[in-house]
């Protein structure tokens, strides 16, 4: 009952509202209502034009009646009349106040009496002029009234005849005005409909392309429209809609040839990087270590040299890591046990910053997904590494594993000063770092983020983001591992990798992340 009446006051308020009708019931709905309104007009027209026409017969009738019978009342002193010329007629003499001789004639050739209500109606009837009484007792007539002497001779016909025939007329005209509605609403949604189909083929194009992934750069936009009347307005927009659909597939193509050439680019030089990179750190750990005579500001110079090999090392392994995410090569899939990945994740982000405390936890059940354990762990640490990085020293950082239907969930927040508004949707982007300058005070390249969504993005995630002052929430989903019977499988040996819920102590002695 509910939804029928949801139904209906949603049918209400697109009636109410034309502007959300189709381009198809508009036009059949102006195209019915003009000629519903020139039929009425024509309806209206014709049945007063018949009506004239036929009291216009009926006061000649009646003038030419009323000459005779004042003519007989004149010679005879009575109205002498035949009943064949005047049926329906009526006569009335009148004399002073009152009324004489009055009479009806009916079909017949009786003559009937007038009520009294009906000879007040006649003596209202003007000398030598036709007007319209309604007698109580017999209806709508035509009178007119002639002075013979001293007495008014006044005479009358019926317009029932007129007004039964109008009534026919307006019949007639009414059926076949709505079954002319009735055709004209059928013919013209069947000829609006055959007008209008081109248009149909265009809806449906431009709606399988806006079902393509575009923003992916591997949509085809080979869809085209169909033309079958190019002369006509129609034909017109199809053509014009064809042509830029082949602009829009030619910018595609440019824009992807331009991007595959950009990573292949940016592969082969991060590739070719590699080993002049590992060579300049090599021999600057030769030099330093091996040379004893070496001055102390050789040696510091050394030493930032290494480090600056080792950055660059880094940051040329996350381009080409990214170079090949873009490519869509295939992870290393297998079963991975999430929490006691966290577990380590957390246990190495410990012991690199100390100076953040740490806060794990998990589920009494362990956790697992589906990926590449090595990424994934990388996902884990790049968002750690983000914290520590961003916020102040002794600022909480809280990790937080759960399953949520089928996915696993993992919140990491930290207390800091949170993420400006006008980077929230620019902190997954490549090189997007809060710092402007792009100094390495911070030791942020700006690809960590960028290296976390597309990893995300490789397993078939999500990740989300929600920051204000004092708290700032990364919640990465990801889809859990099926077992044959559709449960979440479990892996053995979770509780002794610490995989318990509440706050989990991290071992001093973890290595460092990744880089």
């Amino acid at each position: 009952m509910t939804q029928a009446a949801a139904s209906a006051a949603q049918l209400g308020r697109r009636i109410q509202n034309p502007s959300s009708w189709s381009l198809r019931r508009r036009l059949l709905v102006v195209v019915v209502a003009l000629f519903a309104l020139l039929t009425a007009a024509v309806a209206i027209a014709s049945v007063m034009t018949m009506r004239v026409v036929l009291e216009t017969r009926v006061d000649e009738q009646l003038v030419e009646l009323a000459s005779r019978t004042a003519i007989d009342v004149d010679r005879n002193g009575e109205a002498l009349v035949d009943p064949n010329s005047a049926a329906g007629a009526m006569f009335a003499i009148q004399s002073g106040d009152g009324l004489g001789t009055n009479f009806v004639l009916n079909r017949l050739g009786q003559k009937l009496g007038l009520s009294s209500g009906d000879q007040q109606a006649v003596m209202e009837a003007q000398t030598d002029a036709v007007t319209t009484v309604s007698l109580p007792t017999y209806g709508s007539y035509r009178v007119i009234a002639h002075q013979v002497g001293d007495v008014r001779v006044i005479v009358g016909m019926s317009l029932s005849d007129t007004n039964q025939t109008l009534a026919a007329l307006g019949f007639v005209i009414a059926v076949s005005a709505i079954a002319a509605v009735t055709i004209v609403l059928l013919l013209g949604d069947w000829i609006i409909r055959r007008a209008l189909r081109p248009l149909t083929s265009v809806i449906a194009t431009t709606e399988r392309i806006s079902q393509l992934p575009l923003a992916s750069g591997d949509a085809q936009l080979t869809n085209r429209v169909r033309i079958e009347e190019p002369a006509s307005e129609v034909g017109r927009v199809q053509e014009s809609m064809n042509r830029m659909l082949k602009h829009i597939e030619e910018a595609f193509d440019a824009r992807a040839l331009s991007e595959r050439r950009v990573r292949q680019f940016v592969a082969d030089a991060s590739h070719e990087l590699r080993t002049p990179l590992a060579a300049v750190r090599g021999y600057a750990e030769i030099t330093r270590k091996h040379d004893e005579e070496l001055s102390e500001d050789t040696r510091a110079s050394l030493e930032r040299i290494e480090a600056a090999a080792h950055r660059m090392q880094a940051l040329v392994d996350d381009l080409l890591l990214l170079a090949r995410l873009d490519e869509g090569r295939e992870l290393v899939r297998g079963e991975v046990d999430l929490s006691l990945m966290v577990v380590e994740a957390v246990a190495d982000a410990q012991a690199a910053g100390r100076e953040h405390p740490i806060s794990l936890e998990l589920p009494e059940e362990p956790v697992v997904v589906g990926g590449d354990q090595l990424r994934l762990q990388q996902i884990v640490a790049n968002l750690l590494a983000n914290a520590r990085v961003h916020t102040p020293d002794g600022t909480t950082i809280d990790v937080r594993l759960r399953s949520e239907g089928d996915d696993a969930v993992v919140e990491i927040v930290d207390a800091g000063p949170g993420i400006p508004e006008a980077l929230l949707h620019t902190v997954f982007e490549r090189f997007a770092r809060g710092d402007s300058s792009r100094s390495r005070a911070t030791g942020s390249s700006g690809l960590g983020l960028a290296i976390v969504q597309a990893l995300v993005d490789a397993h078939h995630g999500s990740i989300s983001l929600e920051s204000e002052p004092g708290r700032t929430a990364f919640t990465v989903r990801l889809p859990l591992w099926p077992t044959p019977d559709g449960e979440v499988a479990a892996v053995d040996g979770a509780a002794e990798a610490g995989a318990v819920d509440g706050s989990v102590p991290v071992p001093p002695s973890a290595s460092a992340p990744p880089s």
